[in-house]
């Protein structure tokens, strides 16, 4: 009898919302003709709160990797009908983490978040109007940034909380890591490294078209070596990209820098030379043998291998105890 009441109140609630909501399309159907990425619809209902089409595409933005920044307007949308259901999955989790968050008393603070926001635009050296013009730019207002920060904040501390502070990594198992994975020892540290580079142009036009090209194929999911191998303009494109291991002490400050910001898999953002454009992927480390480094690295990896699997266990049973509704 209670579900079937809780069924019933849900249904009443889905039929205000839509009702609402249509009002409101009528409202601003003229608007939404001029502008199709945010032609409002219900995508979803979770527990009793809706999931809209500008709120999905706002979710998508703020969590879409850096290279999907060099697509134009219409290669965004493209990108983001394409992986709608994926990123839809992962508001759908976001909200279910935030109200299991509050039900443990997990919350921040407004002044938090403006601090974490002053951080952020001491590091980029930001005025206010600076940092709001590249909001916009990114198709967000400041508010729609606050309320992502303070969620992807409260998401941190919940999984800090509830799932992370339970993990456990023996030395045993990092012994036993370390043996299986000889690659992770070397003689200095260093870095595995691929790359794509591309001679300098005289018209920038033609050079800029180029890096979009390379970034658009690797965003529509095209391996880093395919797109290597076929447009790099070096002889490590032979090799799919790949230059092997540059040990840290022996390579230029600036790349020692890029590649410790850089995690195993990531792909910088094209780099200005006077030759040309490089840009990066790292395909892994090694530390020195015996090294605390190479005990921390590995402590790190397998404490991460766990907390995937604590996390996909936590997040389906949000899931299970939750009232979910994709909308076709």
């Amino acid at each position: 009898m209670l579900n079937l009441k809780i069924k019933e109140e849900l249904k009443l609630f889905k039929f205000f919302v839509f009702f609402i909501l249509s009002l409101s399309f009528l409202i601003k159907s003229v608007w939404a003709e001029e502008n199709k990425f945010f032609v409002d619809k219900v995508v979803a209902v979770v527990n009793k709160e809706v999931i809209t089409w500008s709120e999905l595409y706002k979710f998508m933005e703020f969590n879409a990797k850096d290279e999907f920044k060099a697509l134009n307007p219409d290669e965004k949308f493209k990108y983001f009908k394409a992986h709608e259901e994926e990123f839809l999955e992962k508001l759908i989790d976001t909200k279910l983490q935030i109200e299991e968050a509050e039900r443990y008393g997990i919350f921040v603070s407004d002044s938090e978040i403006e601090g974490a926001i002053n951080d952020i635009k001491k590091k980029y050296n930001l005025t206010e109007e600076g940092f709001i013009e590249i909001l916009k730019k990114e198709g967000m207002t400041l508010n729609d940034y606050k309320k992502m920060l303070k969620e992807q904040i409260i998401i941190g501390r919940a999984l800090n909380s509830l799932v992370r502070s339970k993990i456990i990594v023996t030395d045993a198992e990092i012994n036993g890591y370390i043996g299986a994975h000889p690659e992770l020892s070397c003689d200095n540290d260093g870095y595995y490294v691929s790359q794509i580079f591309i001679k300098k142009r005289e018209n920038p036009e033609e050079l800029k078209a180029k890096i979009n090209e390379i970034f658009k194929r690797l965003i529509q999911g095209e391996s880093f070596s395919k797109v290597a191998s076929q447009m790099s303009e070096d002889v490590s494109a032979r090799s799919g990209g790949a230059i092997g291991v540059l040990k840290k002490n022996e390579i230029a400050r600036e790349l020692s820098n890029l590649f410790s910001k850089m995690s195993v898999g990531q792909i910088s953002e094209p780099m200005m030379t006077e030759q040309g454009v490089f840009i990066f992927k790292l395909d892994g480390v090694c530390f020195s043998k015996g090294s605390q480094e190479l005990v921390n690295y590995v402590r790190n990896l397998l404490e991460d291998e766990k907390f995937k699997k604590e996390y996909k266990l936590w997040t389906r049973g949000l899931r299970q105890r939750a009232y979910i509704e994709i909308m076709d």
